[in-house]
């Protein structure tokens, strides 16, 4: 009696951190352009604009990348996507607050997914942007203009705040990415009902050996 009682406690509270866990709300990335802030290369002089290369997907709301300012505060910043020829998202984010991870606004909805280029006008005294070197190619970055050897580290993320329950369709449809495709969307559904009944089996195998 006293295993069947640890057993189900057990699993209640299992059952219970995976509820707390998932109901728990934060930001979450729409995606990135697979860069990784290793350093400044992304230097801007004072009221210059920076462009990067890059996809705006459907959900993206904002843009995080990694600023620093030389000491000051920083400075204003207007945004810009564009594709084709055309603005498809703009944003401003207003002058002031510590160097670090800076979220600049972009206008939200926006239309569908998007290949273009993202344009940060640097409204004040210069900054530097972090990203990773690469060669000088038409994909990596152009400040007023001139393509030089980096690239910008873009983190987009989607609008407010969600709990891993909003994310649930995201996760499912993205869970079968890269896994072998005799599920598909419903690989992670799959893959939950099996976890579920080696667990059940498990405590069914361990009742039956205890007692």
């Amino acid at each position: 009696m006293a295993l069947r009682v640890a057993l189900v406690t057990a699993s209640l509270a299992v059952l219970g951190l995976l509820a707390l866990e998932m109901s728990g709300s934060a930001p979450r990335i729409a995606t990135t352009n697979h860069s990784n802030d290793l350093g400044f290369y992304g230097l801007v002089p004072a009221g210059g604009t920076v462009c990067q290369p890059t996809t705006l997907t459907s959900d993206s709301a904002r843009v995080l990348t990694l600023i620093g300012t030389y000491g000051y505060p920083v400075p204003e910043i207007d945004a810009k996507f564009i594709s084709n020829g055309r603005t498809i998202a703009s944003g401003r984010r207003p002058a002031g607050g510590p160097q670090g991870n800076v979220f600049v606004p972009l206008s939200y909805p926006h239309g569908p997914t998007a290949s273009g280029e993202l344009c940060l006008r640097i409204k004040g005294h210069r900054v530097a942007i972090g990203g990773e070197p690469v060669a000088v190619s038409p994909s990596s970055e152009r400040v007023n203009g001139q393509s030089l050897g980096g690239d910008l580290a873009l983190v987009f993320l989607r609008p407010g705040k969600e709990s891993w329950w909003q994310m649930l369709p995201t996760l499912v449809e993205r869970f079968g990415f890269g896994k072998a495709p005799f599920f598909g969307s419903w690989t992670l559904p799959v893959a939950v009902v099996l976890l579920l009944g080696v667990w059940a089996a498990t405590i069914r195998t361990l009742l039956k050996e205890m007692t």
